[in-house]
Protein backbone atom coordinates (compact mmCIF):
# COMPACT_ATOMS: atom_id res chain seq x y z
CA UNK A 1 0.00 0.00 0.00
CA UNK A 2 2.93 2.06 0.80
CA UNK A 3 4.30 1.57 -2.81
CA UNK A 4 1.32 2.65 -4.19
CA UNK A 5 1.07 5.55 -2.40
CA UNK A 6 4.46 7.30 -3.40
CA UNK A 7 3.74 6.16 -6.94
CA UNK A 8 0.32 8.27 -7.04
CA UNK A 9 2.52 11.14 -5.04
CA UNK A 10 4.95 11.00 -8.05
CA UNK A 11 2.11 11.67 -10.40
CA UNK A 12 0.26 14.03 -8.66
CA UNK A 13 4.04 15.85 -8.43
CA UNK A 14 4.48 15.35 -12.11
CA UNK A 15 7.27 13.27 -11.67
CA UNK A 16 6.64 10.66 -13.97
CA UNK A 17 3.36 9.78 -16.03
CA UNK A 18 0.06 8.64 -15.78
CA UNK A 19 1.54 5.61 -18.40
CA UNK A 20 4.34 5.46 -16.31
CA UNK A 21 2.22 5.36 -12.92
CA UNK A 22 -0.20 2.26 -14.34
CA UNK A 23 3.25 0.00 -14.79
CA UNK A 24 4.23 0.66 -11.49
CA UNK A 25 0.85 -0.38 -9.82
CA UNK A 26 1.03 -3.15 -12.06
CA UNK A 27 4.35 -3.75 -10.98
CA UNK A 28 3.44 -3.72 -7.77
CA UNK A 29 0.28 -5.72 -7.73
CA UNK A 30 2.37 -8.14 -9.95
CA UNK A 31 5.85 -8.61 -8.49
CA UNK A 32 6.78 -11.68 -10.91
CA UNK A 33 5.42 -9.31 -13.65
CA UNK A 34 8.33 -7.65 -15.69
CA UNK A 35 8.04 -4.22 -16.63
CA UNK A 36 9.44 -1.37 -18.68
CA UNK A 37 11.49 0.85 -17.01
CA UNK A 38 10.21 4.21 -15.96
CA UNK A 39 12.20 7.23 -15.87
CA UNK A 40 11.00 10.62 -15.64
CA UNK A 41 9.96 12.51 -18.53
CA UNK A 42 10.81 16.01 -17.62
CA UNK A 43 13.74 17.17 -14.91
CA UNK A 44 11.37 17.76 -11.66
CA UNK A 45 11.14 21.39 -10.42
CA UNK A 46 13.26 22.99 -8.59
CA UNK A 47 12.54 23.35 -5.10
CA UNK A 48 12.17 26.65 -3.42
CA UNK A 49 15.09 28.38 -1.95
CA UNK A 50 16.93 28.30 0.87
CA UNK A 51 18.18 24.58 0.84
CA UNK A 52 20.01 23.16 3.58
CA UNK A 53 23.93 23.07 3.92
CA UNK A 54 25.18 21.69 0.36
CA UNK A 55 28.84 20.48 -0.02
CA UNK A 56 30.82 21.84 -2.28
CA UNK A 57 30.08 19.28 -5.40
CA UNK A 58 29.51 21.56 -7.93
CA UNK A 59 32.37 21.73 -10.25
CA UNK A 60 31.53 25.24 -11.70
CA UNK A 61 30.96 24.06 -15.61
CA UNK A 62 27.54 24.08 -17.59
CA UNK A 63 25.12 21.99 -17.88
CA UNK A 64 26.09 20.31 -21.18
CA UNK A 65 29.57 19.74 -19.84
CA UNK A 66 30.42 16.84 -17.27
CA UNK A 67 27.89 17.33 -14.69
CA UNK A 68 28.57 17.45 -10.60
CA UNK A 69 30.78 14.94 -9.12
CA UNK A 70 28.55 13.80 -6.42
CA UNK A 71 24.66 13.53 -6.36
CA UNK A 72 24.27 13.10 -10.21
CA UNK A 73 20.88 12.17 -11.88
CA UNK A 74 20.38 8.11 -11.50
CA UNK A 75 19.32 6.23 -14.54
CA UNK A 76 15.60 4.90 -14.27
CA UNK A 77 15.11 2.37 -12.16
CA UNK A 78 15.31 -1.42 -13.44
CA UNK A 79 12.09 -3.13 -13.37
CA UNK A 80 11.43 -5.14 -10.15
CA UNK A 81 12.40 -8.14 -9.91
CA UNK A 82 15.82 -7.48 -11.94
CA UNK A 83 18.15 -8.21 -9.20
CA UNK A 84 18.98 -5.06 -8.37
CA UNK A 85 16.28 -4.38 -5.46
CA UNK A 86 14.38 -6.54 -3.56
CA UNK A 87 10.72 -5.10 -3.98
CA UNK A 88 8.82 -2.19 -5.33
CA UNK A 89 8.76 -0.58 -1.82
CA UNK A 90 12.88 -0.19 -2.52
CA UNK A 91 12.62 0.78 -5.76
CA UNK A 92 10.41 3.93 -4.74
CA UNK A 93 12.56 4.79 -1.65
CA UNK A 94 15.31 4.90 -3.94
CA UNK A 95 13.78 6.95 -6.55
CA UNK A 96 12.50 9.13 -4.02
CA UNK A 97 16.56 9.76 -2.32
CA UNK A 98 18.09 10.05 -5.73
CA UNK A 99 15.57 12.49 -6.65
CA UNK A 100 16.36 14.45 -3.39
CA UNK A 101 19.87 14.34 -3.95
CA UNK A 102 19.23 16.09 -7.68
CA UNK A 103 17.05 18.67 -6.19
CA UNK A 104 20.00 19.62 -3.53
CA UNK A 105 22.65 19.48 -6.62
CA UNK A 106 20.54 21.80 -8.60
CA UNK A 107 19.64 24.40 -6.38
CA UNK A 108 23.43 26.49 -6.32
CA UNK A 109 22.90 26.28 -10.25
CA UNK A 110 20.03 28.20 -10.10
CA UNK A 111 21.11 30.26 -7.22
CA UNK A 112 24.01 31.53 -9.62
CA UNK A 113 22.53 31.38 -12.53
CA UNK A 114 19.75 34.14 -11.16
CA UNK A 115 22.49 36.27 -9.29
CA UNK A 116 24.17 36.58 -12.60
CA UNK A 117 21.00 37.50 -14.01
CA UNK A 118 20.58 39.86 -11.45
CA UNK A 119 24.02 41.92 -11.86
CA UNK A 120 23.23 41.88 -15.52
CA UNK A 121 20.40 43.93 -15.39
CA UNK A 122 22.06 46.29 -12.62
CA UNK A 123 24.61 46.73 -15.18
CA UNK A 124 22.12 47.40 -17.99
CA UNK A 125 20.33 49.92 -15.80
CA UNK A 126 23.17 52.19 -14.65
CA UNK A 127 24.42 52.13 -18.51
CA UNK A 128 20.54 53.32 -19.49
CA UNK A 129 20.52 55.75 -16.18
CA UNK A 130 24.16 57.36 -17.20
CA UNK A 131 23.11 57.94 -20.94
CA UNK A 132 19.91 59.85 -19.94
CA UNK A 133 22.04 61.81 -16.95
CA UNK A 134 24.33 62.91 -19.38
CA UNK A 135 27.19 62.40 -17.22
CA UNK A 136 29.91 65.28 -18.01
CA UNK A 137 32.95 62.96 -17.49
CA UNK A 138 31.41 59.61 -20.05
CA UNK A 139 29.49 62.21 -22.35
CA UNK A 140 31.19 65.73 -22.30
CA UNK A 141 30.25 66.21 -26.33
CA UNK A 142 26.50 66.66 -25.58
CA UNK A 143 25.13 69.69 -25.98
CA UNK A 144 24.89 71.95 -23.41
CA UNK A 145 20.68 72.30 -21.51
CA UNK A 146 18.88 74.85 -22.53
CA UNK A 147 18.53 78.15 -20.76
CA UNK A 148 16.22 78.29 -18.01
CA UNK A 149 12.32 79.48 -19.21
CA UNK A 150 11.00 80.09 -15.90
CA UNK A 151 10.15 83.67 -14.29
CA UNK A 152 9.60 86.42 -16.70
CA UNK A 153 11.18 85.44 -19.36
CA UNK A 154 10.21 86.62 -22.87
CA UNK A 155 11.98 84.87 -25.74
CA UNK A 156 10.88 84.98 -29.74
CA UNK A 157 9.68 81.51 -30.84
CA UNK A 158 12.71 80.91 -32.72
CA UNK A 159 14.48 77.80 -33.03
CA UNK A 160 16.26 76.33 -30.08
CA UNK A 161 19.95 77.45 -29.12
CA UNK A 162 22.71 75.96 -30.75
CA UNK A 163 25.58 75.24 -29.20
CA UNK A 164 28.84 75.61 -31.50
CA UNK A 165 32.15 73.79 -31.31
CA UNK A 166 33.77 76.54 -29.10
CA UNK A 167 30.52 76.51 -26.66
CA UNK A 168 28.84 79.52 -28.00
CA UNK A 169 25.53 79.37 -27.94
CA UNK A 170 23.29 81.38 -29.69
CA UNK A 171 19.84 82.38 -29.14
CA UNK A 172 17.08 84.94 -30.75
CA UNK A 173 14.66 87.53 -28.96
CA UNK A 174 11.67 89.14 -30.29
CA UNK A 175 9.37 91.15 -27.85
CA UNK A 176 6.61 93.20 -28.60
CA UNK A 177 6.96 96.90 -27.04
CA UNK A 178 3.90 98.46 -26.45
CA UNK A 179 3.52 102.77 -26.24
CA UNK A 180 5.71 105.53 -26.91
CA UNK A 181 8.21 107.03 -25.47
CA UNK A 182 7.28 105.85 -21.75
CA UNK A 183 9.26 102.46 -21.61
CA UNK A 184 12.84 101.94 -20.05
CA UNK A 185 15.55 99.35 -22.04
CA UNK A 186 18.09 98.66 -19.87
CA UNK A 187 20.81 95.90 -22.03
CA UNK A 188 24.19 94.79 -20.92
CA UNK A 189 27.45 93.10 -22.50
CA UNK A 190 30.52 90.84 -21.22
CA UNK A 191 33.84 90.41 -23.20
CA UNK A 192 32.10 90.71 -26.55
CA UNK A 193 29.93 92.84 -29.15
CA UNK A 194 27.54 95.08 -28.79
CA UNK A 195 25.35 96.42 -31.51
CA UNK A 196 21.96 98.70 -31.07
CA UNK A 197 20.26 99.90 -33.49
CA UNK A 198 16.84 101.55 -33.32
CA UNK A 199 14.48 100.89 -36.45
CA UNK A 200 10.77 102.06 -37.16
CA UNK A 201 8.94 99.18 -35.55
CA UNK A 202 7.36 98.01 -32.15
CA UNK A 203 9.47 95.01 -31.58
CA UNK A 204 12.91 94.16 -29.81
CA UNK A 205 14.83 91.84 -32.39
CA UNK A 206 18.20 90.55 -30.83
CA UNK A 207 20.59 88.05 -31.00
CA UNK A 208 22.03 87.01 -28.30
CA UNK A 209 25.80 84.76 -28.36
CA UNK A 210 26.99 83.94 -24.93
CA UNK A 211 29.04 81.18 -22.92
CA UNK A 212 28.30 80.45 -19.97
CA UNK A 213 30.44 79.31 -16.91
CA UNK A 214 28.71 76.40 -15.24
CA UNK A 215 25.39 74.13 -16.98
CA UNK A 216 21.48 76.27 -16.22
CA UNK A 217 23.36 79.58 -16.04
CA UNK A 218 20.00 81.90 -16.67
CA UNK A 219 20.31 84.91 -19.75
CA UNK A 220 16.56 86.23 -19.89
CA UNK A 221 14.73 89.35 -21.34
CA UNK A 222 12.78 90.50 -18.74
CA UNK A 223 9.81 92.46 -18.91
CA UNK A 224 8.78 94.23 -15.65
CA UNK A 225 5.69 97.03 -16.29
CA UNK A 226 7.43 99.39 -18.63
CA UNK A 227 10.60 98.49 -17.94
CA UNK A 228 12.77 96.15 -20.05
CA UNK A 229 16.39 94.19 -19.20
CA UNK A 230 18.43 91.96 -20.20
CA UNK A 231 19.03 90.14 -16.85
CA UNK A 232 21.88 87.70 -16.19
CA UNK A 233 24.68 87.14 -13.21
CA UNK A 234 27.98 88.07 -14.54
CA UNK A 235 29.55 85.58 -12.61
CA UNK A 236 28.07 82.85 -14.51
CA UNK A 237 28.87 83.61 -17.99
CA UNK A 238 33.29 84.38 -20.06
CA UNK A 239 30.94 86.23 -22.53
CA UNK A 240 27.48 87.85 -23.92
CA UNK A 241 27.23 89.26 -26.63
CA UNK A 242 24.01 91.35 -28.56
CA UNK A 243 23.10 92.27 -31.58
CA UNK A 244 20.09 94.06 -31.39
CA UNK A 245 17.13 96.05 -32.80
CA UNK A 246 14.96 98.32 -30.81
CA UNK A 247 11.82 100.59 -31.83
CA UNK A 248 13.21 104.01 -32.25
CA UNK A 249 10.69 105.90 -30.32
CA UNK A 250 9.18 103.45 -27.61
CA UNK A 251 12.01 104.16 -24.95
CA UNK A 252 12.34 107.39 -22.71
CA UNK A 253 15.01 105.77 -21.09
CA UNK A 254 17.95 103.96 -22.75
CA UNK A 255 20.72 102.38 -20.72
CA UNK A 256 23.59 100.60 -22.20
CA UNK A 257 26.49 98.75 -20.10
CA UNK A 258 29.38 96.44 -20.91
CA UNK A 259 33.32 95.65 -20.00
CA UNK A 260 35.52 95.07 -22.61
CA UNK A 261 33.57 95.23 -25.24
CA UNK A 262 33.48 96.42 -28.47
CA UNK A 263 30.40 98.71 -28.64
CA UNK A 264 28.11 100.67 -31.79
CA UNK A 265 24.83 102.49 -31.08
CA UNK A 266 22.83 104.06 -33.69
CA UNK A 267 19.69 105.30 -34.63
CA UNK A 268 18.18 105.66 -31.05
CA UNK A 269 16.01 108.13 -29.73
CA UNK A 270 15.38 108.56 -26.21
CA UNK A 271 14.69 111.85 -23.34
CA UNK A 272 17.81 109.50 -21.40
CA UNK A 273 20.25 107.81 -23.16
CA UNK A 274 23.57 106.51 -21.28
CA UNK A 275 26.18 104.30 -23.02
CA UNK A 276 28.81 102.97 -20.18
CA UNK A 277 31.80 100.57 -21.94
CA UNK A 278 34.88 99.46 -19.73
CA UNK A 279 38.17 98.73 -22.09
CA UNK A 280 36.80 98.87 -25.44
CA UNK A 281 36.33 101.00 -27.85
CA UNK A 282 32.35 102.85 -27.90
CA UNK A 283 31.27 104.56 -31.34
CA UNK A 284 27.41 106.27 -30.77
CA UNK A 285 26.32 107.88 -34.01
CA UNK A 286 23.01 109.46 -35.91
CA UNK A 287 21.44 109.46 -31.79
CA UNK A 288 18.48 112.12 -30.63
CA UNK A 289 18.45 112.91 -26.83
CA UNK A 290 17.24 114.90 -24.51
CA UNK A 291 20.43 113.91 -21.91
CA UNK A 292 23.45 111.85 -23.08
CA UNK A 293 26.03 110.44 -21.22
CA UNK A 294 28.85 108.48 -23.06
CA UNK A 295 31.70 106.85 -20.68
CA UNK A 296 34.52 104.88 -22.41
CA UNK A 297 38.14 103.77 -20.98
CA UNK A 298 41.07 102.18 -22.67
CA UNK A 299 39.57 102.75 -26.47
CA UNK A 300 38.69 104.75 -28.86
CA UNK A 301 35.50 106.95 -28.09
CA UNK A 302 33.85 107.62 -31.90
CA UNK A 303 30.67 110.10 -31.55
CA UNK A 304 29.13 111.63 -34.62
CA UNK A 305 26.09 113.27 -36.17
CA UNK A 306 24.67 113.40 -32.36
CA UNK A 307 21.14 115.61 -31.15
CA UNK A 308 21.02 116.64 -27.95
CA UNK A 309 19.95 119.13 -25.34
CA UNK A 310 23.04 117.75 -22.42
CA UNK A 311 25.78 115.18 -23.37
CA UNK A 312 28.61 113.98 -21.03
CA UNK A 313 31.09 112.20 -23.21
CA UNK A 314 34.32 111.21 -21.38
CA UNK A 315 37.01 108.65 -22.11
CA UNK A 316 39.89 107.47 -19.84
CA UNK A 317 42.86 106.52 -21.94
CA UNK A 318 41.28 106.90 -24.97
CA UNK A 319 41.09 109.25 -27.86
CA UNK A 320 37.98 111.38 -28.70
CA UNK A 321 36.37 111.79 -32.08
CA UNK A 322 33.27 113.85 -32.94
CA UNK A 323 32.09 114.96 -35.50
CA UNK A 324 28.65 116.78 -36.40
CA UNK A 325 27.82 117.61 -32.77
CA UNK A 326 24.77 119.85 -32.48
CA UNK A 327 24.38 119.82 -28.60
CA UNK A 328 23.64 123.55 -26.48
CA UNK A 329 25.66 121.94 -24.10
CA UNK A 330 28.54 119.80 -24.42
CA UNK A 331 31.57 118.55 -21.93
CA UNK A 332 34.23 116.25 -23.39
CA UNK A 333 36.83 114.89 -21.11
CA UNK A 334 40.10 112.93 -21.97
CA UNK A 335 42.54 111.72 -20.37
CA UNK A 336 46.36 111.60 -21.73
CA UNK A 337 44.57 111.05 -25.11
CA UNK A 338 43.92 113.45 -28.05
CA UNK A 339 40.25 115.25 -29.06
CA UNK A 340 39.35 116.13 -32.22
CA UNK A 341 36.27 118.01 -32.64
CA UNK A 342 34.63 118.87 -35.97
CA UNK A 343 31.83 121.08 -36.81
CA UNK A 344 30.18 122.09 -40.40
CA UNK A 345 27.19 123.85 -38.53
CA UNK A 346 25.03 124.79 -35.55
CA UNK A 347 21.16 124.15 -36.52
CA UNK A 348 18.87 123.06 -33.50
CA UNK A 349 19.93 125.51 -30.88
CA UNK A 350 20.68 129.34 -30.56
CA UNK A 351 23.26 129.29 -27.81
CA UNK A 352 26.33 126.52 -27.46
CA UNK A 353 27.88 126.51 -23.84
CA UNK A 354 30.93 123.83 -24.48
CA UNK A 355 33.68 122.31 -22.35
CA UNK A 356 36.82 120.56 -23.61
CA UNK A 357 39.66 119.14 -21.56
CA UNK A 358 42.86 116.96 -21.98
CA UNK A 359 46.41 116.33 -20.13
CA UNK A 360 49.24 115.30 -22.05
CA UNK A 361 47.73 115.66 -25.70
CA UNK A 362 46.46 117.16 -28.62
CA UNK A 363 43.42 119.13 -28.65
CA UNK A 364 42.15 120.28 -32.28
CA UNK A 365 38.63 121.97 -33.42
CA UNK A 366 37.54 122.46 -36.62
CA UNK A 367 34.99 125.20 -36.45
CA UNK A 368 32.77 127.26 -39.57
CA UNK A 369 33.35 131.02 -39.97
CA UNK A 370 29.31 132.03 -40.89
CA UNK A 371 28.68 135.44 -40.33
CA UNK A 372 25.35 134.31 -38.45
CA UNK A 373 27.90 132.59 -35.91
CA UNK A 374 29.78 134.25 -33.20
CA UNK A 375 32.03 132.87 -30.83
CA UNK A 376 33.99 133.62 -27.11
CA UNK A 377 36.41 131.19 -26.79
CA UNK A 378 39.27 130.94 -23.75
CA UNK A 379 41.72 128.50 -24.51
CA UNK A 380 44.65 127.46 -21.98
CA UNK A 381 47.13 125.76 -22.63
CA UNK A 382 49.33 124.81 -19.54
CA UNK A 383 53.10 124.02 -21.29
CA UNK A 384 51.96 124.01 -24.82
CA UNK A 385 51.24 126.22 -27.57
CA UNK A 386 47.71 128.23 -28.49
CA UNK A 387 46.86 128.71 -31.78
CA UNK A 388 43.44 130.40 -33.32
CA UNK A 389 42.63 130.66 -36.45
CA UNK A 390 38.95 131.94 -36.54
CA UNK A 391 38.47 135.20 -38.29
CA UNK A 392 36.70 138.65 -37.08
CA UNK A 393 37.67 137.54 -33.28
CA UNK A 394 38.47 140.02 -30.94
CA UNK A 395 41.58 139.27 -28.14
CA UNK A 396 40.99 140.01 -24.49
CA UNK A 397 44.02 137.91 -23.69
CA UNK A 398 46.37 136.62 -26.81
CA UNK A 399 49.74 134.94 -24.88
CA UNK A 400 51.18 131.67 -25.90
CA UNK A 401 49.54 129.54 -23.56
CA UNK A 402 46.35 131.57 -22.61
CA UNK A 403 43.74 133.55 -24.90
CA UNK A 404 40.88 135.04 -24.75
CA UNK A 405 38.84 136.44 -27.87
CA UNK A 406 35.22 136.88 -29.19
CA UNK A 407 33.72 137.35 -32.52
CA UNK A 408 33.24 141.42 -32.74
CA UNK A 409 28.96 140.27 -33.77
CA UNK A 410 29.17 138.00 -31.07
CA UNK A 411 26.22 139.95 -29.25
CA UNK A 412 23.94 140.22 -32.47
CA UNK A 413 24.80 136.87 -33.45
CA UNK A 414 21.82 134.75 -34.48
CA UNK A 415 23.76 131.54 -33.15
CA UNK A 416 26.31 132.16 -30.18
CA UNK A 417 28.69 129.45 -29.39
CA UNK A 418 31.08 129.62 -26.33
CA UNK A 419 33.73 127.33 -25.78
CA UNK A 420 35.95 127.06 -22.79
CA UNK A 421 38.96 124.42 -24.20
CA UNK A 422 41.95 123.30 -21.97
CA UNK A 423 44.86 120.94 -22.49
CA UNK A 424 49.07 120.78 -21.11
CA UNK A 425 52.35 120.05 -22.72
CA UNK A 426 50.86 119.92 -26.25
CA UNK A 427 49.26 122.13 -28.73
CA UNK A 428 45.63 123.37 -28.44
CA UNK A 429 44.49 124.54 -32.24
CA UNK A 430 41.10 126.00 -33.09
CA UNK A 431 40.63 126.33 -36.73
Amino acid sequence: MNEKLAILKMLENKQITADEAARLLQAVDSPGAPAAPVAPSAPPPVPPPSPAPMPSAYDGRGNNGPGPRSGSIPPPPPPPGSGQHASGHSTIEDLGRKFESFARDMAPKVQKFAESAVSAIVGATDKVSDAFSGSPDRYSHAPPPRPSTGGQTHRASSPAPAATAGGLTVVNIEKLVSGEGCNELSLSGLNGEVRIKGYNGDKISARLSYKAKRTGASIELVQLGAKYFLNYEPDDFTQVSIDAYVPERAFGVLKIDSINCEVDCSSLSASDIRVMNANGSLSLSGIAAGTLMAENSNGRLAISNIVADTATLENGSGQIECTEPDIANMKITSYNSPISLIVSGFNRHTDYLWSLETANAKLGMNLPTLPSLGYYIKAHAAMGEIRLGLTGMQFLINEPSLVEARSVSFDAAAKRVKIVAETSNAQLAIS
